[in-house]
């Protein structure tokens, strides 16, 4: 995301509110202005028995960007989380993650500029509030583009979370490119997508998203959750001006949400890789299956594109 565009510079006040999505999306040609997002899973069976399991999410993610000059705008932000899923037959829990975001865009030269967040979280189902229920992470990320293809930059940097789980570090790497009505931006391991337009309202594409994510449980059990969250769909994307709504329908890849003992750890996590991972888990797992996700967004230019 370039947060100096000339839109935003002319708008009443300082302070744009941006809802981004998922996290990381600091390089199209675009700001979320507002982003809410619904998902929910098909109920499908436990492992070895009869019984279903559930899971619903519904997400608030904004942005706070204040510009200070040409080159560097102070970020400011959260991310609003809910999740209710089933952690056994009969058991659903419901998880919340409730992250701040501090930090700064800066503009480094003409071909580079670089976004960094502080990441504190309160991350549990929110019975109480204790020290073990907060967590904190960091984000750095660079953009680099080249004044022969304003259509086309490329991007790489860091994500790291002192996660119930071990400490995760993931290395980001991506690009993002627009030419002949198709858009392809990426920021793997994290998110993925590719989309043609249609005329003036319609975008078609597919996309993958892949999450990692822990909460305390203060149910008395001591216990923690680990949500792996992988999808893959296609979507259809309807725009009238500023006003989005796109409807992905897709599956679920290596979905789990397990519970463990806290303070049951593992050396490191980078990105998927799991270091002496030796966990003893302590619920079972429901398969994978459909899943479909509904998004309201409100989205401004930042600069105009030739495709």
């Amino acid at each position: 995301m370039h947060i100096f565009p000339s839109e935003m510079k002319r708008a009443p006040s300082l302070f744009i509110f941006l809802i981004a999505s998922a996290s990381i999306s600091f390089s199209q040609h675009y700001a979320d202005l507002a982003r809410i997002e619904y998902n929910y899973g098909l109920p499908q069976s436990f492992k070895d028995t009869s019984s279903t399991g559930n899971f619903s999410e519904l997400t608030l993610d904004l942005l706070a960007p204040i510009v200070i000059n040409d080159r560097i705008a102070i970020v400011t932000g959260t991310l609003l989380e809910r999740t209710d899923v089933s952690v056994s037959p009969g058991k659903e829990v419901s998880l919340y993650g409730n992250m701040l975001k501090l930090g700064a865009n800066i503009k480094h030269s003409k071909k580079c500029s670089g976004t960094y967040l502080i990441l504190p979280k309160l991350s549990s189902d929110l019975k109480q509030i204790r020290k073990r229920d907060f967590q904190i992470g960091a984000l750095a990320l660079i953009k680099q583009h080249f004044d022969s293809n304003p259509n086309f930059n490329y991007r790489f940097g860091i994500y790291a979370n002192t996660d119930l789980y071990a400490y995760m570090i993931v290395p980001i790497v991506g690009v993002y490119l627009v030419k002949n009505k198709w858009e392809i931006k990426a920021a793997l391991p994290i998110n993925a997508e590719v989309n043609r337009q249609f005329g003036s309202h319609v975008k078609i594409g597919a996309r993958f998203d892949g999450i990692n994510k822990s909460y305390y449980l203060n149910d008395g059990s001591n216990q923690y959750l680990e949500k792996v969250n992988n999808e893959v769909g296609m979507f259809v994307r309807l725009m009238f001006g500023n006003y989005h709504f796109q409807l992905i329908g897709g599956h679920s890849l290596g979905r789990s949400f397990r519970t463990y003992t806290y303070g049951d750890r593992f050396d490191l996590a980078i990105s998927a890789i799991k270091i002496n991972n030796q966990r003893t888990i302590q619920n079972q797992d429901f398969k994978n299956g459909p899943v479909f996700r509904f998004s309201f967004i409100y989205r401004l230019p930042t600069q105009s594109t030739e495709t």
